[in-house]
């Protein structure tokens, strides 16, 4: 009991003191928070003797990700993103028929090298569309190993991190040699990235609550229409539309702390998971999956461009659409910052936003089609 209890410490309290590690030795670009969630729980379960409760893991696993869906999707304001400059809403088109088609052609070519190739196709375009949570999200909805999410997540996480590298350093120079220069005026003065809102305990308290509620309803209505509450799949699925519908009432949309919460739950569903991984499996695999998780990515790239260069969208919509689906909200600014030209960061954060709401249907729905063929 006393040992289950440290666990469930250690899976609550160990991401804000990782959080506000990496914020006081600046590593949050390159070394984030959810690298080191990952780290952890695998060294927990492979370099320590500590006794780990699988059973407190997946509890942990499943909690997390159903609640931290909801809190995130609170702040998407749809609406307001439709009515963005048509070239930011067509760019993040392109990207998802480019991840979505690359996801398609990568499966076929690691056919016979990975088992269960269309769910790992459905995860990595979740994932690229709209972030680390879609991947976890799909994972589960899909009935994954835990094992080969934290091995997918590991190989996504070292070539979206060699990606990174290169949007923040040559990509402004390199894709400006095949699309158009942005039309518009440029903001480049010192802002802030990403809106810090103040938030209190009673909007907490309501976020919380709401979601409670959408969880509830959701499970009740998937019981009701199947008999059972074996599919997580359409329960991760119903809470997602549920909670992109309540993003309609301007009042839950302009909630505080609900995307930061979001974000904490995913650090803690990063230790949880980190804590059923076996080392063997993912030395065994890992290669192969570092091989797919990179095609995918590099053909979604490739195919973007070319796409953008069909369409004649400039580099910066080009840079910064890329930005929001394949890493999120949190690197717009730093990508915005490197490009200089900070007047996209609003509607790159919105496009991340809507990335993270459509992305699980998207990858659920391209695994669920892929099945049929491969």
């Amino acid at each position: 009991m006393l040992n289950q209890i440290f666990q469930i410490l250690i899976l609550v309290i160990a991401p804000y003191l990782l959080r506000v590690l990496t914020r006081r030795m600046g590593t949050e670009n390159w070394l984030s928070p959810v690298v080191c969630c990952y780290i952890l729980g695998i060294a927990l379960r492979n370099l320590t003797s500590f006794p780990l409760d699988d059973k407190v893991s997946n509890l942990f696993i499943q909690g997390t990700i159903v609640l931290a869906i909801p809190l995130l999707l609170y702040s998407t304001d749809l609406l307001g993103w439709l009515r963005l400059a048509k070239s930011t809403i067509l760019a993040f088109g392109l990207l998802i028929i480019s991840v979505i088609g690359s996801a398609a052609v990568s499966a076929w070519l690691f056919r016979n090298q990975l088992s269960g190739i269309y769910d790992l196709s459905g995860m990595l375009a979740a994932i690229y569309i709209g972030g680390t949570p879609n991947l976890n999200a799909v994972g589960i909805a899909l009935g994954v190993e835990m094992e080969t999410i934290v091995i997918l997540n590991a190989a996504e996480i070292a070539c979206g991190g060699l990606y990174l590298i290169f949007l923040t350093s040559v990509a402004p120079w390199f894709f400006g040699l095949f699309l158009p220069d942005f039309q518009g005026e440029k903001q480049t003065g010192p802002d802030e990235y990403l809106p810090k809102n103040g938030y209190t305990i009673q909007e907490l308290l309501t976020a919380y609550g709401l979601t409670l509620v959408l969880v509830a309803v959701s499970a009740g209505l998937i019981f009701w229409l199947t008999g059972s509450l074996e599919n997580a799949g359409l329960v991760i699925l119903l809470v997602s539309a549920l909670s992109v519908g309540a993003s309609f009432f301007p009042k839950i949309r302009k909630l505080g702390g609900t995307y930061e919460s979001g974000e904490y739950l995913l650090l803690i569903f990063s230790i949880a998971i980190g804590m059923t991984a076996d080392f063997r499996e993912i030395f065994s695999k890992g290669g192969t999956m570092v091989a797919f998780a990179g095609t995918v990515l590099l053909l979604a790239v490739f195919v973007h461009v070319v796409l953008c260069r069909i369409f004649r969208i400039d580099r910066d919509t080009m840079i910064i659409t890329s930005t929001a689906g394949i890493y999120g909200p949190p690197f717009i600014g730093q990508v915005a910052a490197v490009i200089k030209n900070r007047s996209l960061v609003f509607s790159g954060i919105a496009t991340g936003l809507v990335g993270i709401a459509v992305a699980n249907f998207i990858g659920v729905a391209l695994a669920s089609l892929l099945a049929r063929f491969l």
